[in-house]
């Protein structure tokens, strides 16, 4: 049997998504996604504030990973916006100004942190499932990955989302308890 630690984790850049699912799947992914905070209060329940603001060769902090999602959440609003008015292009997400959002997160203390990512993330998945059905089954383009999208694939896509930084945060305090891990500063 491998253990985690011989694996290496794919690049968030790498990965497909099973994109297409349908609505019936929605309770799923949203179960999932309202999870991912729950997981990562779980993850670092006992960890010293330090090791979770240590950043390993440049890359970012436990804590960071946790600011990044709560960042996506906040831009994904903006998608929710889309898919209630029908649009057919879902908005892009700008990422240029993630550095200097991460950098004023990193400061706050980690429950504040995790509350807030909570708050914003029932807030977000309580927008989801108050969309009519047009807005449910309604397509969208997204503006990167060149495919029309559902709610549910844009759920999917933050449900993943959320595993692969968690998965990462893992990795990193692996690192720092000394335990081999599948953590690469490529990833």
């Amino acid at each position: 049997m491998m253990c985690l630690w011989d694996m290496r984790l794919t690049p968030w850049s790498e990965r497909s998504l099973p994109f297409g699912k349908g609505t019936e799947e929605l309770p799923v992914l949203v179960e999932r996604a309202l999870g991912a905070p729950a997981r990562a209060v779980f993850l670092t329940r006992h960890e010293p504030a330090e090791r979770l603001s240590l950043r390993i060769a440049g890359s970012w902090s436990v804590k960071e990973h946790i600011a990044h999602l709560l960042y996506l959440d906040e831009c994904m609003d903006g998608r929710v916006e889309d898919f209630m008015a029908r649009r057919n292009m879902l908005c892009s997400i700008d990422l240029t100004d993630q550095e200097r959002v991460l950098a004023i997160q990193h400061d706050r203390p980690l429950g504040d942190l995790l509350e807030e990512f909570r708050l914003r993330r029932v807030y977000l998945m309580e927008r989801v499932l108050s969309m009519d059905p047009g807005a449910m089954r309604h397509r969208a383009q997204h503006p990167c990955r060149g495919m029309a999208m559902s709610v549910v694939d844009m759920v999917m896509y933050l449900a993943e989302h959320d595993d692969h930084h968690l998965a990462l945060m893992r990795g990193i305090l692996q690192l720092h308890r000394g335990l081999p891990s599948w953590y690469s500063t490529n990833t």
